[in-house]
């Protein structure tokens, strides 16, 4: 890799990074979802300065050129993302579902008068006669 190629690339890693830090302090990127996205943005500097393991994984796998390994670990990051988001998904709708539950009974009990509470209009009605 020429220097242009990893000046460029540094900078573009290194500007992910503080992203994702910043994203965080302010609250728009929840800490459940901020480690996968630190990982990439470690891999990502450890791959442009370390691009001799970029080489030895591209040998390892046996693709043809290091651009095969980036797409293929490209791939495998998004596949990961898909299996994090169905299983924060899932959870979430059972979530869902318990608190809609939840609602319907205690808005049952709300409009549904109590025995208790028949018992005493019942007795007022026998005491003031109209």
């Amino acid at each position: 890799m020429t220097f242009h190629q990893i000046a460029v690339f540094m900078f573009v890693a290194v500007s992910l990074f503080l992203l994702i830090i910043r994203l965080i302090q302010r609250g728009r990127l929840d800490m459940a979802y901020c480690w996968l996205w630190l990982a990439i943005g470690i891999i990502i500097i450890l791959i442009v300065s370390k691009y001799d393991w970029l080489v030895w994984l591209t040998h390892l796998i046996g693709a043809v050129i290091p651009t095969n390994t980036l797409f293929f670990l490209g791939l495998i990051v998004v596949l990961l993302m898909c299996l994090q988001f169905s299983i924060v998904i899932t959870s979430q709708k059972r979530q869902i579902k318990r608190l809609i539950q939840q609602f319907a009974i205690l808005e049952n009990e709300l409009h549904s008068p109590s025995k208790s509470g028949l018992d005493e209009n019942q007795s007022d009605n026998n005491k003031n006669p109209t």
